[in-house]
C-alpha cells in the first residue's frame, strides 16, 4: 500500500501553553526551561516563541488565552489535559535525574506494553510529557 500526504501538508509543529498570556517573567523562565532543560534551541521570539531540538522537531510556546475566538485559546487545559507528547531517549534514567535535578517531579520508570521504558513528567507549567526508551 502506497502512502498518500494530504495536499499542502508537509510537517507538524505542537503549541503548548506555558502560562496566561500576558504573566512575560513566567514566559522567559519557560523558555529557558525547554532550552536548558530538554535541549531545545530558541529559533525564534515573538509573542510566541519557536525552538527546535537537533532532531528538527519543532514546538510553539505561548500563552494561553481564555477568549475562544483566539487562535491560542486552550480552555481549561490544565484540568482536562487532550493532547499527549511523547518524547524519545536513549537513556531515560539519565533524562529522570536531569528533571528531577531541574526541580520537575519526574513519575518512575516502568515497563510498557511491547518492553519499552516509559515514563510520565509534567513541566513547571503543568503540560503532561511521556518519555520513551525503546528496547
Amino acid at each position: 500500500m502506497e502512502a498518500t500526504i494530504a495536499m499542502g501538508v508537509k510537517g507538524l509543529v505542537l503549541g503548548i501553553p506555558v502560562t496566561k498570556s500576558g504573566n512575560f517573567d513566567d514566559y522567559e523562565k519557560a523558555i529557558e526551561w525547554y532550552v536548558n532543560v530538554l535541549g531545545f534551541e530558541l529559533l525564534w521570539k515573538s509573542g510566541i516563541a519557536s525552538l527546535k531540538l537537533a532532531t528538527g522537531s519543532e514546538i510553539l510556546l505561548y500563552g494561553e488565552e481564555d477568549e475562544e475566538s483566539s487562535m491560542w485559546y486552550s480552555g481549561n487545559i490544565k484540568q482536562n489535559p487532550h493532547y499527549s507528547i511523547q518524547l524519545e531517549t536513549n537513556n531515560i534514567e539519565g533524562l529522570r535525574a536531569d528533571l528531577i535535578k531541574s526541580g520537575v517531579s519526574a513519575g518512575e520508570i516502568t515497563i510498557g506494553g511491547v518492553g519499552d521504558k516509559v515514563m510520565m513528567f509534567f513541566d513547571p507549567y503543568g503540560n503532561r510529557f511521556w518519555a520513551i526508551e525503546e528496547q
